[in-house]
């Protein structure tokens, strides 16, 4: 899996132009600036490497369908050590996330600076999915668990995996969060599980809450689950366990950092001059009525909101999610099913009671990317579900309609990536001029990079198709509760 997320991430992070992906800009100047020891940002901004600066940026394209990336240049700098003074939108979140991401500045410059920080981000979110599909194949039953959030890694999340966004990092966090506290809670782990489940659990912590406040609340969303999951042996055999106590220790003092740093005064969001007019109930109606739209942003969204993927790409991922939803309420069993409902509940409610809270002070700031977290543990639970009631396999022709899934799926990324790069290539040029005359070419030009994703598509495709009959082989039922 990490071969395959890392390498589809990388190709996104090529195929972007730079300033291409929301609010990247800012996260970039944090990040370089959080690295040379500017946590905080100074009265006018950060200090930052000039070659950071691209006058007029994204704002030539962004927005335009028939302008091509080409309009934006990088800015000629003789001095790459030289130093330059950039605002942030990003100078309230945690400091974290772009402690990491920055360090490729710190050894190299312009453009291949820029790109390593996309590819490292793109990184850590594919390890983060790595590590927690390792520590649910250590469960007993489980299956569709693994499969399940392969919906979640929707063509939105790559694509801002292939960006400098904590987004996708904190989406993937969530789950190895609370699939580590769960194996550590209710797996009896000993060994390279119990390290990596203890590991993985605090590194997550720090990391679902290292890039915006809402992390804190899938914090408490995970921690909460646990609770939720665990039966009175559970407790006995927790309580037992010193290992388990530190790591818990560790996630506390983790929590306890990130609630410290976001009720700062001075990483307050900062609040509009002037007080948004307008009703809180319209406001609700608003937001309720966008709930679907929300959605289709987590499913399909590139650039500034404003490239979106064909509708195919929507009917293949919505099918499969529906499926999926359907077959965990309605065929689960355990209290997983509960949980799942749960976090379905959340993807309605948490937008809208954001957005209620926020909306005086900042205006109408929400998006479907930020629920992206949500929807990773959504799909892990409707797995887990499925697991407890089918827990002797999957017959073979369950197996037949996964492989084909498991091929739509492949196609909709490829679309996806296809119709983004054919925009910004070509503005709102043919196919033909997208493989012959781009007007736009990014790192390792237009065919080259297709074909690498195709290739990387067919490998994923190749490789879950094989493993798929292994999950026929009758295994021991997930321990009750």
């Amino acid at each position: 899996m990490f071969g395959a997320v890392v390498a589809l991430t990388t190709l996104w992070s090529l195929a972007s132009p730079l300033y291409s992906i929301p609010d990247e800009g800012s996260h970039i100047v944090r990040a370089a600036a959080a690295v040379r020891g500017q946590i905080v940002e100074g009265p006018e901004g950060y200090d930052v490497p000039d070659y950071i600066t691209r006058p007029g940026g994204f704002t030539c394209f962004v927005g335009k369908p028939t302008v091509t990336a080409a309009c934006e240049k990088a800015p000629d700098v003789a001095d790459p050590d030289a130093l330059t003074t950039l605002p942030s939108s990003a100078g309230s979140n945690s400091p974290v996330y772009y402690l990491i991401v920055g360090l490729p500045t710190l050894v190299s410059s312009g453009d291949v600076a820029l790109y390593s920080m996309r590819i490292l981000s793109g990184a850590i979110a594919a390890a983060l999915l790595a590590l927690t599909a390792a520590l649910l194949r250590t469960w007993p039953g489980s299956r569709w668990a693994l499969l399940a959030p392969v919906l979640a890694i929707t063509p939105t999340a790559l694509f801002l995996g292939g960006g400098v966004n904590p987004n996708v990092v904190e989406m993937t966090s969530a789950g190895a969060l609370v699939v580590g506290l769960l194996t550590l809670a209710k797996q009896r782990p000993t060994g390279w599980v119990l390290w990596t489940a203890g590991a993985l659990t605090v590194a997550s912590a720090a990391l679902v809450t290292g890039g915006r406040s809402l992390g804190l609340l899938w914090l408490v969303f995970a921690a909460v689950v646990t609770v939720v999951m665990m039966g009175r042996e559970d407790w006995r055999a927790i309580l037992r366990r010193v290992s388990t106590w530190v790591v818990v220790g560790l996630t506390a003092v983790v929590g306890a950092f990130a609630l410290f740093w976001f009720t700062q005064p001075g990483t307050q969001v900062h609040a509009l001059e002037h007080p948004v007019p307008g009703s809180r109930w319209t406001v609700f109606q608003t937001m309720v009525e966008r709930t679907f739209g929300y959605w289709r942003e987590m499913i399909g969204s590139f650039g500034w909101l404003d490239v979106v993927a064909p509708e195919a790409v929507f009917s293949i991922i919505v099918t499969g999610l529906g499926a999926l939803v359907v077959g965990g309420f309605v065929l689960g069993r355990g209290r997983e099913r509960y949980v799942a409902m749960g976090f379905g509940l959340a993807l309605f409610v948490v937008p809208v009671v954001t957005q209620l809270i926020l909306f005086r002070q900042v205006g109408w700031v929400w998006q479907g990317r930020y629920m992206l977290a949500v929807l990773l543990m959504t799909t892990i639970f409707l797995g887990l579900a499925l697991d407890r009631r089918f827990p002797l396999g999957l017959t073979r022709n369950v197996v037949s309609v996964l492989r084909v899934s498991i091929v739509l799926v492949a196609i909709a990324q490829f679309l996806s990536f296809f119709y983004t790069l054919l925009r910004y290539a070509t503005g709102s040029g043919s196919y033909v001029a997208l493989l012959n005359d781009p007007g736009w070419q990014p790192p390792g030009g237009t065919i080259a990079l297709l074909v690498l994703f195709v290739a990387v598509c067919v490998l994923a495709v190749v490789g879950i198709w094989r493993a798929l009959p292994r999950l026929l082989a009758p295994e021991s039922r997930l321990p009750a509760l």
